[in-house]
């Protein structure tokens, strides 16, 4: 008995915590998106304009301004960059 009642108050506080909002993956996505890219280009993040596109099978397109040159990231529910296209190039 005493085992299970770290494991029922761990389940109760688990159930406490609120998912993730699509909003804010989408804000995280953007931003490690812009990091990627800005790491890429040498230039402070500043100078990266990202925005988010759309998401399949759980991983989002992520669109990256750097200029006038064009990034396409992948990017996971994690919000972690899985690699980056340049489309148009």
């Amino acid at each position: 008995m005493r085992i299970l009642l770290p494991i029922l108050f761990l389940a109760q506080l688990s159930a406490c915590v609120e998912a993730e909002s699509p909003a804010i993956l989408r804000d995280r996505q953007e931003a490690a998106c812009t990091a990627v890219i800005a790491a890429h280009v040498r230039r402070p993040a500043s100078s990266v304009a990202s925005r988010w596109l759309s998401e399949t099978g759980g991983v989002a397109k992520v669109e990256a301004w750097d200029s006038d040159r064009r990034h396409i990231c992948d990017v996971d529910s994690s919000a972690e960059v899985l690699g980056y296209s340049h489309p148009n190039a």
